[in-house]
């Protein structure tokens, strides 16, 4: 017999495809509607039939039937091996579970067991990140994690909940408990915690990269206000200013005139923003750690690749040169053109390039998809490239490479531009393809959903771009 617990989705979440994967013979799968994802559900096989649902005559006349279940620890197993997938992927979605209620359903794996089996069995949308199945899978392939990243990723989750329902101390609590949980080896006295978190050199560089993001960001006002580290001079001022808000937040109480008001959340919606900052840098990093290692992809290629779920691309590359230029079929485990797609296929590419030598004069990409041969994305060199020098020299030093790109988020597209400090005043066809790169990173960075439309990339504040890379009509979000 066939036992499948189901979780609800309480969140937003949107999913394009998806497929069954195994993790020790626990298929896990999706079930949505259309693209949200409304359950997510682990399935256990060869279970005995001992544990279907059956029903208990009544003793007396006009009495009611009893339905017994007796599932054994199959929700236990199942909860704590989806605990780990949410925790993996939080870095990248926030997937509220609902592991209060869930939904059982019995399949009989043979004949002789279908007559032993009686019983088959509106969304918030800003936090939905419109993962790809890939990302999602993966991160249902990788490693068990330990309990204690479980438990603290539930503390983030939590607060990012709380966030986005306006619950900003519940929000900064939740977060501050991340921290406590992770570093504080149990101690609770402020003069323990700081010790503890001002001797942790990554928390402390993610602390002061948050708060100079924050500052230029410009997102410390009206209703936001952030003054936290108005009189700290170094990090552990910082560290200590934290601390006492959190006590000050956790322990309050109704006969001290420094309480906090429940009914103005506002007051503590930029410290909620920041210490998120500064939890989220230290998720998001161990979940692409899991969800990108090669045996995570590995593991997920040859399930999806073999179950009939791939996509294969033809990708031509031009030289200015007119010579040899590399023509690559690549194979990836998806069945959805997405933005994400084209923007590994474009990586993968510049890889071969560079790996066959041919980088410093390649000029163009074309990627067509091989069964339908429509249009997936190019990437094209300004005139610039295919002059003698294949260079761009400018009288004026270049102060900074401006990149800007076109992004689809929330049912919109909208427009977003980045800067990287250059020096020099001269440009290659190989510094132009490494910009490239670097520009993706940056965005990656910052949000590793995030779906680029189209992206140019100019010198300074120059009109003219030097490189530009777009979709075609069939990749889309």
């Amino acid at each position: 017999m066939i036992i499948t617990v189901a979780f609800d989705v309480n969140n937003y979440v949107e999913v394009m495809e998806g497929w069954p994967l195994k993790h020790d013979n626990m298929p896990f799968f999706l079930e949505r509607e259309g693209n949200i994802l409304k359950r997510v559900c682990l399935s256990f096989s060869g279970v005995g039939i001992e544990h279907a649902p059956s029903f208990t005559q009544p003793h007396e006349a006009g009495g009611s039937a009893n339905l017994n279940v007796n599932i054994g620890g199959y929700a236990a197993l199942a909860r704590k091996r989806i605990m780990n997938w949410q925790a993996v992927i939080s870095g990248i979605q926030i997937v509220d579970l609902d592991y209060d209620r869930f939904d059982f359903q019995f399949h009989a794996e043979n004949i002789e067991e279908e007559s032993r089996i009686h019983l088959k069995s509106n969304y918030d949308k800003t936090l939905n990140s419109a993962c790809d199945f890939e990302q999602i899978g993966r991160a249902f392939c990788a490693n068990s994690i330990p309990d204690d990243r479980i438990e603290s990723t539930s503390h983030y989750r939590e607060g990012r909940l709380a966030f986005e329902a306006g619950r900003y101390v519940d929000a900064y609590n939740n977060m501050f408990l991340f921290l406590e949980t992770r570093y504080c080896d149990g101690k609770t006295k402020t003069a323990q915690q700081i010790e503890l978190l001002s001797k942790n050199p990554a928390l402390c560089l993610n602390i002061e990269e948050a708060a100079t993001e924050l500052m230029k960001s410009n997102q410390a006002k009206n209703n936001e206000k952030f003054d936290l580290f108005d009189s700290c001079t170094g990090i552990t001022d910082k560290i200590k200013a934290l601390v006492l808000l959190r006590g000050k937040l956790r322990h309050h109480s109704l006969k001290s005139p420094y309480r906090w008001d429940p009914n103005q959340q506002d007051k503590h919606k930029g410290d909620a923003r920041f210490l998120i900052a500064v939890v989220h840098a230290i998720v998001i990093k161990e979940s692409l750690e899991d969800i990108y290692a090669p045996a995570s992809l590995d593991n997920f290629r040859k399930q999806s690749v073999s179950s009939g779920n791939e996509i294969k691309i033809k990708l031509t590359t031009h030289r200015a040169k007119n010579e040899r230029a590399l023509q690559l079929d690549m194979s990836y485990p998806t069945t959805v053109v997405s933005s994400l797609l084209c923007v590994n296929t474009v990586r993968h590419a510049i890889e071969a390039c560079e790996k066959d030598g041919q980088l410093a004069d390649t000029v163009k990409f074309e990627a067509v998809h091989s069964g339908r041969g429509l249009e997936l994305f190019s990437i094209d060199f300004d005139v610039w490239a295919y002059t003698e020098t294949r260079e761009i020299e400018t009288k004026q030093p270049i102060e900074f490479i401006r990149c800007s790109f076109e992004h689809f988020r929330s049912d919109l597209i909208r427009r977003d531009e980045l800067s990287i400090p250059y020096q020099g005043s001269r440009l290659t066809v190989l510094d132009v393809w490494t910009l490239l790169q670097r520009s993706y990173d940056h965005i990656e960075h910052r949000d590793p959903t995030t779906r680029i439309m189209s992206l140019k990339i100019f010198i300074n504040d120059g009109k003219k771009a030097i490189v530009s890379y777009r979709l075609g009509a069939l990749a889309r979000f």
